[in-house]
C-alpha cells in the first residue's frame, strides 16, 4: 500500500483547472459563474491509500534482474552478438554443406550427403567431407597442411571400410570413394594417366557391381549410381580406355530404368549414347594403325556422323520438365553480375542445377564428338583432297560453335541463381575446358573462358580450374580428343 498524499476536495471542474473552489453549496462560485452543474465535492476523509502492489513488485524484478547482470557497454554488447568461433572440421563441414549440398530450395551436386550422414554416418564419409571442405578453403597454407592430413585419414579409413564386406557395400563407403575423387578435381593440376580422380571412379564403379540391385531402392541409391555410372563413362572417353559396360552393369541400368519416372528416363538414354561414344573413341585412336587406317577412317566418320545425329535426336526429344529459358541481360547492370567479366550475350535459367550439368553433358559430349569427326576428316583430305570431307568440316564447325555458345551461357546460372556454387563449379570445369579449347572458339571467346576459369577458381578455391585457365592462355593442347593430330 502506498501514500499518494493529500487529495483535493473541491468540485472537479475546480480540480481539472486548477481553481481555488469554495465549496458553496449547492453550487461553487465557479460554476454558477460560467453556468455549469457543479459536480460536488469529495468527503475528506476519503482513504488516501491506492493499492500498488503488483507495480512495485514489477519495479522491485527489475531492478533485481539489473543488479545480477554484469554492466556492459556498446562493444560488449556487440560481441555477445557473435556466434562462437568454430573449429576447422566444423568450418569444412559446413562448407561442404552450405555448397555442396544445398537447401531443398537450391540443391547442390551432392543432396545425397544428407542421407548418407543419418543412416550410417561412417569415419570414412566424415573424414572425406572434412577433407574436401578443407581442400576449398586451402587457400590458407595450415588449411592446405590439414586437407591433406585429413585426405590420408579418410583414405585409410575407406580402405579400411572397403575390407569388410558388410561395410564395402554401404551407401556411406560408395559415397566416401566419390568424395575422394571430387578431392582429386579440387586440388588437381593435371589431367594425366595417373589422375587420382580417374582412379577413384574406376573403384567406384566396381562397388556399383558388388552393391546388386538393392542400392537402387534408396533415393541416395540411386543418385550415387547415376552419378558413378557418368562419371566412368566419361573418363572412358577422354583417357580412350575401355569402359565399364560389363553384362552386370548392364543389368543394373536395366533395373535403374524401370525405376525412373517417365520425364527421367532421356537419363538411361543419354548414358548409353555415352557408351557408344567411348567405343568409338578407343577405334578412332587406334584408326591409325596398319595399312587400312583410310578405309578405318571413312568408316568411323559415318558412325561418328549418325551418332552425332542419334545426340540430336535425343536432344529433341526431351520432355518440357528439361526446357531452359533464355534471357537477354544486355541491358542489366553490371551489378548483377560482379563476379564475373562482362560478355553482353543471352544467358539460361534452369529448373536446377542438375538439369544444367545434364545439358551441358551433352554439350561437351557433342564437342568432343565433332572434334573427332573434324580431325579424321582433315586427315583424309589432307590425302585425298575429296571436297565432301570440307563440307563436313564445315557442318562440325557449326556445330562446335553453337555448343560453345550454350556452354558459356550457363555460367551465370552456376552461381547467381541460389543454386549452391562452389559444388556446381566442379560440374562446370570440364564442359568449359572444351568450349575453351574447340579449334571453333575464337580468341576472345577463348580468354573469356579463361577468365571465368580464373574466377572459379579463386571463388571456389578449385586448383584445377587455374590450371585450365592457364593451359588455354598458353594455347597448349592436352590430348584428351580421340584421333586428334598436329
Amino acid at each position: 500500500m502506498v501514500y499518494r498524499g493529500k487529495p483535493g476536495l473541491g468540485c472537479e471542474l475546480c480540480r481539472k483547472r486548477r481553481l481555488a473552489c469554495d465549496r458553496r453549496r449547492p453550487s461553487c462560485s465557479q460554476c454558477l459563474r460560467i453556468n455549469q452543474e457543479c459536480s460536488g465535492y469529495r468527503d475528506p476523509n476519503t482513504l488516501r491509500i491506492l493499492d500498488q502492489s503488483n507495480e512495485v513488485a514489477v519495479k522491485a524484478h527489475r531492478r533485481r534482474t539489473a543488479s545480477k547482470s554484469p554492466p556492459t557497454d556498446r562493444a560488449t554488447s556487440s560481441a555477445a552478438l557473435l556466434p562462437p568461433p568454430r573449429s576447422p572440421d566444423d568450418q569444412a563441414m559446413s562448407y561442404v554443406f552450405n555448397y555442396y549440398v544445398g537447401t531443398l530450395k537450391a540443391q547442390g551436386v551432392m543432396p545425397y550427403l544428407v542421407d548418407l550422414l543419418h543412416g550410417d554416418p561412417s569415419p570414412a564419409l566424415q573424414a572425406t567431407i572434412r577433407a574436401v571442405g578443407l581442400a576449398n578453403m586451402s587457400r590458407e597454407p595450415h588449411y592446405r597442411r590439414m586437407a591433406r592430413k585429413e585426405y590420408s585419414i579418410a583414405l585409410r579409413a575407406t580402405n579400411d571400410a572397403l575390407k569388410d564386406s558388410v561395410s564395402a557395400t554401404s551407401d556411406s563407403t560408395l559415397g566416401a570413394v566419390l568424395l575422394l575423387s571430387t578431392y582429386e578435381m579440387i586440388t588437381g593440376s593435371l589431367w594425366d594417366e595417373q589422375s587420382g580422380w580417374k582412379n577413384h571412379v574406376q573403384g567406384a564403379i566396381k562397388l556399383l557391381e558388388l552393391r546388386g540391385v538393392e542400392q537402387l531402392n534408396s533415393r541416395a541409391g540411386l543418385e550415387l549410381f547415376t552419378t558413378v555410372r557418368f562419371q566412368s563413362a566419361i573418363s572412358s572417353i577422354f583417357y580412350k580406355i575401355p569402359n565399364n559396360n560389363t553384362a552386370r552393369m548392364a543389368e543394373l541400368s536395366h533395373a535403374a530404368r524401370s525405376m525412373r519416372h517417365q520425364h527421367f528416363l532421356p537419363i538411361e538414354d543419354f548414358y548409353n549414347i555415352l557408351l557408344r561414344v567411348g567405343d568409338l573413341a578407343m577405334r578412332v585412336e587406334n584408326a591409325h594403325l596398319g595399312v587400312t587406317f583410310i578405309w578405318n577412317l571413312q568408316q568411323l566418320i559415318d558412325e561418328a556422323i549418325f551418332l552425332d545425329a542419334d545426340l540430336e535426336l535425343w536432344r529433341a526429344s526431351l520432355s518440357p520438365v528439361w526446357y531452359y529459358t533464355t534471357i537477354d541481360i544486355s541491358h542489366t547492370p553490371s551489378k548483377d553480375l560482379p563476379h564475373f567479366p562482362p560478355r553482353r550475350d543471352k544467358y539460361h535459367v534452369y529448373h536446377n542445377i542438375g538439369l544444367a550439368s545434364m545439358w551441358n553433358n551433352y554439350r561437351q559430349i557433342r564437342l568432343v564428338l565433332n572434334e573427332m569427326i573434324r580431325f579424321m576428316c582433315l586427315r583424309l583430305w589432307r590425302l585425298q583432297r575429296a571436297p565432301e570431307y570440307q563440307q563436313t568440316i564445315g557442318q562440325c564447325m557449326a556445330i562446335m560453335k553453337q555448343m560453345v555458345d550454350d556452354i558459356c551461357a550457363t555460367i551465370p546460372y552456376h552461381f547467381l541463381s541460389g543454386e549452391a556454387g562452389s559444388g556446381a563449379a566442379v560440374r562446370l570445369l570440364w564442359p568449359l575446358y572444351f568450349a575453351g579449347s574447340s579449334t571453333a572458339t575464337d580468341p576472345s571467346t577463348r580468354e573469356w573462358i579463361a577468365q571465368n576459369l580464373d574466377v572459379i577458381g579463386n571463388s571456389a578455391a578449385l586448383q584445377q580450374a587455374e590450371s585450365m585457365a592457364q593451359i588455354l592462355r598458353k594455347e597448349v593442347t592436352l590430348d584428351v580428343i580421340p584421333g586428334r593430330i598436329s
